[in-house]
């Protein structure tokens, strides 16, 4: 067994590394081995080196990791050195528990976090602390979505304080406009975006700039689509399709190209191409976002769009195999079976013993 904080991190970072260069590896005994040896370390203390290395590794074991990231976070808040850990281990227990769905828990937990924060923390702590949509989304579930915009609103007055950067700044407009919009307060949610907007003009060499220009452009997309004002919805489709265009083609003539941008570009257009129903302008999307960074959301998605709007079984099943095969899945964190349960253009094949092999059900 390793007893070593840094031997157990390289270890890791040369099995992730290993993964990143061929996603065909199903191998993870290194993976395991590491997780086994840092539980043994848990119950030994919880060291902020310990939490934190934990925090990380139990990512990638999918819905098993983040059942195991829950009792360490609720130890760990208790006891953490300083304010600043302790928020750190806070907001990562309530993003566990929403991920996992575990809404009352996760609900109780972002309030007490955010109790706390405003006695403890700085404004900037104090946005952060609701920045999430997957943990907002806990509260529309329970019934109780008022209640979190009364804590956004509240929290809205902290935005002109010194003490917040622009980032964080623009990243709550960011999350009030997606809340508003999931839970369909559409013109609250072109309010918070306006404001957004406002924050990012002129900014265009700010590094974070293409970042909310995208929240702006695929955000309003969702909203006019649950508004059915197509007219609007393909004006502002037209202006991110075009900047996907003239990525692809500095990509594709060598020249110097920002790939990661241009793959989260292109896939979150394609999302919203998928939602809207425009199955072939999402697919085109899509397999762009794969040339300039092969992903497995890029491949779920296509997918899904394959099988809505051809119904090729032999094509969406290489996909959604693709998808599932990679490892290191940051999207969520797990295996793709749930967002396949909860993709409607699946619902004919929910139960299709092909599509559960291929989920590893």
């Amino acid at each position: 067994m390793t007893t070593d904080v840094g031997s157990l991190r390289k270890k890791l970072d040369d099995f992730l590394a290993l993964v990143d260069g061929d996603h065909s590896i199903t191998d993870d005994g290194p993976l395991r081995e590491v997780c086994r040896d840092v539980e043994a370390m848990l119950s030994k203390g919880l060291s902020p080196e310990v939490v934190h290395l934990a925090d990380r590794v139990f990512r990638y074991l999918g819905q098993e990791g983040l059942k195991k990231r829950i009792p360490f976070h609720r130890e760990y808040v208790a006891v953490a050195p300083d304010p600043d850990e302790r928020f750190w281990s806070h907001w990562h227990l309530v993003d566990s528990l929403a991920v996992l769905r575990r809404n009352p828990e996760a609900v109780e937990e972002q309030n007490r976090l955010y109790r706390w924060t405003c006695e403890n923390q700085s404004d900037e702590h104090i946005l952060r602390a609701l920045e999430d949509t997957t943990q907002a989304r806990c509260w529309l579930m329970e019934g109780r979505i008022d209640e979190w915009f009364k804590l956004y609103e509240e929290a809205s007055n902290r935005l002109a304080s010194p003490e917040v950067s622009h980032y964080w700044r623009c990243n709550f407009l960011r999350a009030g406009a997606a809340v508003y919009t999931l839970a369909d307060n559409l013109d609250k949610a072109l309010i918070e975006l306006s404001k957004l907007d406002v924050c990012i003009q002129n900014k265009t060499q700010w590094e974070h700039y293409r970042v909310f220009w995208l929240a702006i452009v695929t955000s309003r997309l969702e909203i006019f689509r649950k508004q059915r004002k197509w007219g609007e919805f393909d004006l502002t489709a037209k202006e991110g399709v075009s900047f996907v265009e003239v990525e692809l083609a500095r990509m594709t003539a060598g020249k110097p190209t920002d790939v990661d941008l241009l793959a989260w570009v292109a896939h979150d257009l394609g999302c919203c191409m998928f939602w809207a129903g425009r199955y072939e302008t999402a697919e085109s999307l899509l397999r762009t976002a794969i040339s300039a960074k092969d992903d497995a959301g890029h491949h779920f998605f296509l997918s899904a769009c394959i099988w809505a709007g051809r119904k090729d079984r032999k094509k969406t099943l290489f996909e959604l195999r693709t998808a599932q095969s990679f490892i290191r899945n940051s999207l969520n964190r797990g295996g793709y079976y749930n967002y396949f349960l909860e993709t409607p253009e699946f619902s004919d094949v929910w139960e299709d013993p092909e599509f559960l092999a291929v989920l590893g059900q």
